[in-house]
């Protein structure tokens, strides 16, 4: 899933439509990967230290009740990612700093060699799921991964494990996921995203104690939104020069005539400007 790494924001994108049309569709890559990875971290440590439900308890004034779960880090714990693209990879390099004791992947587009390089180790998907003390999904939600993660790979997960989301909502199955953390058969997850979003008020997702749940808006931050806007300004910049802009999805629409004469128009106005 490398290669499709950044084919995770544009899902409500009629590609075919636009390509038909002459319309490059473009993304902003770069602004998303620092934050979306630090949210990961979030999950990870949040999760891990019981940092909701003891903020929950103390605020219902149980005090005593507060110190008693003990939570447990990521040091010398698996985590595995299922997808491997830019996300991933910064994840996976700032979680290395808490002394995790292996990172496995599934990614069907990354090379053993590459997967090497960044000290993660490739594995199918219903060894990631039996081996991880944290299951991160970083891939993008396309017809092969829609529902990917069901209910047999659910079932496949250690009783203590915990599943954070933060890529697609579809890519998991909600219905299984909910069934195994009333059930405990997980330990827990957190989830930014959703089957249907906004998530519905009668979500079983919003009385489970063992969840932490955010809008599809973890990443938000100062920085996302200044560097996204920055490279969208760039691409813009590019096609005023009559240059196709950068991180084009639709690629096959480089080469139709009629985005070229855009781009030629665009060109000739610039040298009469000059």
């Amino acid at each position: 899933m490398r290669d499709r790494a950044v084919r995770r924001g544009y899902d409500n994108v009629d590609l075919d439509a636009c390509t038909n049309r002459d319309v490059a569709v473009y993304i902003t890559p770069g602004g998303v990967v620092r934050p979306m990875a630090e949210s990961i971290v979030l999950f990870v440590l949040a999760l891990s230290h019981n940092l909701v439900s003891k903020d929950r308890l103390l605020r219902a004034g149980r005090w005593p009740e507060s110190t008693r779960p003990l939570g447990r880090g990521p040091r010398d714990r698996v985590i595995g990612t299922v997808g491997l693209g830019n996300i991933a990879r910064e994840a996976v390099r700032l979680l290395r700093n808490f002394g995790v004791a292996r990172f496995l992947a599934f990614d069907p587009f990354v090379s053993k060699e590459h997967a090497h390089e960044l000290g993660v180790s490739l594995t199918s998907l219903d060894e990631l799921m039996h081996e991880s003390d944290y299951v991160l999904v970083n891939c993008p939600l396309t017809p092969e991964t829609r529902g990917l993660i069901g209910a047999r790979e659910i079932a496949a997960m250690r009783p203590s494990a915990f599943l954070i989301n933060t890529a697609r909502g579809r890519i998991v199955n909600e219905k299984a996921l909910i069934e195994a953390l009333e059930s405990r058969r997980i330990a827990g997850a957190a989830l930014d995203v959703f089957e249907t979003e906004p998530l519905p008020a009668d979500s079983p997702l919003n009385k489970l104690e063992n969840t932490i749940l955010t809008s599809h808006s973890v990443g938000w931050t100062e920085e996302l939104f200044r560097d996204m806007g920055r490279s969208d300004c760039e691409g813009a910049l590019a096609v005023s020069h009559g240059e196709p802009p950068p991180n084009v999805v639709n690629r096959e629409v480089l080469e139709r005539p009629g985005f070229r004469r855009k781009l030629d128009g665009y060109r000739a106005w610039r040298e009469t400007q000059a």
